[in-house]
């Protein structure tokens, strides 16, 4: 499976009061890929495929993802037919790094301005 991100919702801007958020979907193993810039909140993420890990960092593009920029860790190791909510809130940009082969996995987030009304981004360095 190739590498990809996927921001969107596409040619549109997401509905807030009715539950609607950005979304960023994350397919295969990956490292450092910025999800968002700016601040806003992680709502939730979802297991599409089974991986190893999601780890999410509040840092601004090309700085460090270490223990302080951590924000969460969430196990991909189980299908998750609901989301698992987190509502973590991220303040410079928010960088996922996903691990595991042919892992899949969807991050709803919102308020990451330079983001909303997006397609796809590259992916800063694939793993493997």
């Amino acid at each position: 499976m190739a590498v990809s991100l996927l921001i969107g919702p596409k040619n549109a801007l997401p509905h807030y009061a009715h539950g609607q958020h950005n979304y960023a979907q994350l397919i295969d193993a990956q490292t450092g890929v910025v999800v968002a810039r700016g601040a806003g909140v992680v709502h939730s993420v979802t297991v599409g495929v089974v991986g190893t890990l999601l780890k999410l960092y509040d840092v601004a593009t090309g700085g460090t993802t270490d223990a302080t920029t951590q924000i969460a860790t969430v196990s991909l190791a189980a299908l998750t037919s609901q989301p698992t909510i987190l509502n973590v809130m991220f303040t410079q940009g928010l960088t996922a790094i996903v691990t595991g082969a042919n892992a899949e996995v969807t991050i709803a987030f919102d308020g990451a301005t330079g983001l909303v009304n997006t397609r796809t981004f590259g992916v800063i360095g694939a793993a493997g």
